[in-house]
């Protein structure tokens, strides 16, 4: 059964105005790429504009944007794959595998996959806290059940965690008992991003231990360290770089190999 054409949805943001809830287009991806992917995420995790167009093109129910009316500012973004899950946490695969290599879903894509993975969101720099997750992930579950989809979910990126592996000797703390920790009350998770989903009704299922992967040359990785936020960077052991970020860099001889962890959980559509 084809889905519905989704229907722009206008909708009022506190504190911006009136703004658009669309499906974004191929011809989109070098604003997204410019507005928000570079400034949500380093430069060996972000998708380039080619990228962010072909998953428009792959699957172009499942890609949303909010844009302020007045100025057509981007103002989020969420980025969804469809896939085939048997419902077991176990069997859950990790980041990467969803979004394929490079990922633009040309290879992972399902048109008959009974989840929706929210594989990505961003949100700009200027409007956080706002309530814009919250907006979008309701718009993805209206989007759900249009598409006859049994489970969603996301393998959530806790994007506190590199501040937090920044102080003091906190790098030394696994990321499971980051998830695990939270505010002094005791009932919403330590890191904020967590606490929107939380809010959101999303339930863990496992971590993914290796969500992402980036290998790269000696050289490039020298050029991140010494360009991207270069005050972030501390070798804790031999080999063995933080960076500011959820993962760490492990670097020998031959290259250096990003590898980070994320939260698979679930989104209740009701």
């Amino acid at each position: 059964m084809k889905p519905e054409v989704f229907k722009n949805i206008l909708i009022e943001v506190k504190n911006i105005g009136l703004c658009t809830v669309r499906l974004w287009k191929p011809e989109d991806g070098p604003k997204i790429y410019d507005q928000v992917e570079q400034h949500n995420w380093a430069p060996w995790l972000a998708a380039k504009p080619e990228t962010l167009s072909k998953r428009a093109k792959v699957f172009p129910d499942g890609q949303l944007i909010i844009e302020n009316i007045e100025d057509n500012k981007i103002l989020a973004t969420l980025s969804t794959n469809r896939f085939n899950w048997d419902g077991i946490p176990e069997h859950l695969p990790n980041w990467d595998t969803v979004a394929g290599k490079p990922p633009d879903y040309s290879n992972t894509y399902q048109p008959e996959g009974n989840t929706l993975d929210l594989v990505s969101m961003n949100v700009h720099p200027d409007y956080l806290g706002k309530g814009l997750p919250h907006l979008i992930i309701d718009q993805i579950k209206e989007r759900a059940k249009v598409l006859e989809i049994t489970h969603l979910i996301g393998d959530f990126r806790p994007y506190e965690f590199g501040k937090f592996k920044s102080e003091d000797n906190n790098w030394q703390i696994s990321f499971e008992e980051y998830c695990n920790m939270t505010q002094d009350d005791g009932n919403l998770p330590y890191d904020a991003w967590l606490r929107n989903l939380v809010r959101n009704g999303m339930a863990p299922l496992k971590v993914d231990r290796q969500a992402m992967t980036v290998a790269v040359s000696l050289d490039k990785f020298d050029r991140y360290r010494l360009t991207y936020n270069p005050k972030k960077w501390k070798q804790v052991r031999p080999g063995l770089w933080e960076c500011g970020e959820v993962g760490q860099w492990k670097v020998n001889n031959i290259e250096a190999i990003y590898k980070e962890s994320n939260l698979w959980g679930r989104i209740p559509m009701e």
